[in-house]
């Protein structure tokens, strides 16, 4: 099945990022990669949670953590792959496991940054999706 990349939409406070599944599609995703502005004063609680929902209820959830560095810049990925979380300076990456899953249209994913600080924001998200075929 094609492999595509869809881009996020950031709405305002900008601490959430989301994605609809269109009409006609079904994905399983692959990775969500998404770019995170930190401001001062959001450890030691800030986290990140990426959530699919139907409309009404989730259907699944993955967390991923903080480094703690801040402020600064992060990269949060969700992907089939074992949790990490590095820090080099202001910069951090966060890697987090992503269930596997075929989404049908209308479902919902979003991204919420969870306790932040006043001024962190999402900067950018893009999801690798492969669209699969109705059974």
């Amino acid at each position: 099945m094609p492999l595509d990349v869809v881009q996020g939409v950031i709405t305002p406070p900008v601490t959430t990022f989301t994605f609809m599944v269109p009409g006609h599609q079904r994905w399983q995703l692959r990775s969500v990669v998404a770019t995170v502005a930190r401001a001062a004063g959001g450890t030691p609680n800030r986290s990140y949670s990426l959530t699919v929902a139907n409309g009404q209820t989730v259907v699944a959830s993955a967390p991923a953590a903080d480094t703690g560095t801040e402020p600064g810049t992060g990269t949060v990925t969700w992907a089939d792959a074992p949790s990490n979380v590095l820090a080099s300076g202001t910069v951090m990456s966060s890697l987090a496991p992503l269930p596997r899953l075929v989404i049908p249209a209308g479902y919902v994913v979003t991204g919420t940054i969870i306790n932040p600080a006043g001024a962190d924001t999402w900067a950018s998200a893009i999801v690798w999706v492969e669209y699969v075929n109705a059974d």
